[in-house]
């Protein structure tokens, strides 16, 4: 029996397994409600920070840790030098993504002008002139 694509199949979700891209990103507000876009720095490099090295609450749990057994004022005992361990190669990461996204947001801006100057040279003289304005004000 031959289907019709234009029919509604109500099984459809049960055919073919897997099949298609299995590895997407859920980023749904009802998934993870206590994550929201109200970011205090870079929202790119906050959400890269999250995603790739550590969440709020892992970070804080570290420091919260290290603080402890600081104020404590004995030595780390070596759970504690394990999580300083953690903290300091997030902070490397977090350095790595930060240079990353500026590297990628420079180049971003001088193919937008790049762009700018092919396609409207006298709103791109015009851009140039407005930005040396402000640089000297």
């Amino acid at each position: 029996m031959t289907t019709n694509s234009s029919t509604f199949d109500p099984l459809w979700i049960f055919r073919a397994p897997l099949s298609g891209n299995v590895a997407q990103r859920i980023t749904a507000a009802w998934f993870s409600p206590s994550l929201t876009g109200n970011y205090a720095g870079d929202a790119q490099v906050e959400d890269r920070v999250v995603t790739e090295v550590a969440s709020y609450g892992k970070q804080l749990g570290w420091l919260t840790e290290i603080a402890i057994a600081l104020a404590d004022g004995q030595p780390l005992p070596q759970e504690t030098q394990h999580t300083l361990h953690r903290l300091e190669k997030a902070k490397e990461d977090i350095d790595a993504i930060k240079k990353q996204v500026h590297a990628s947001a420079v180049e971003a801006a001088k193919n937008a002008l790049d762009r700018l100057e092919r396609e409207d040279p006298a709103q791109y003289g015009k851009l140039l002139a407005e930005r040396r304005s402000n640089e000297q004000s």
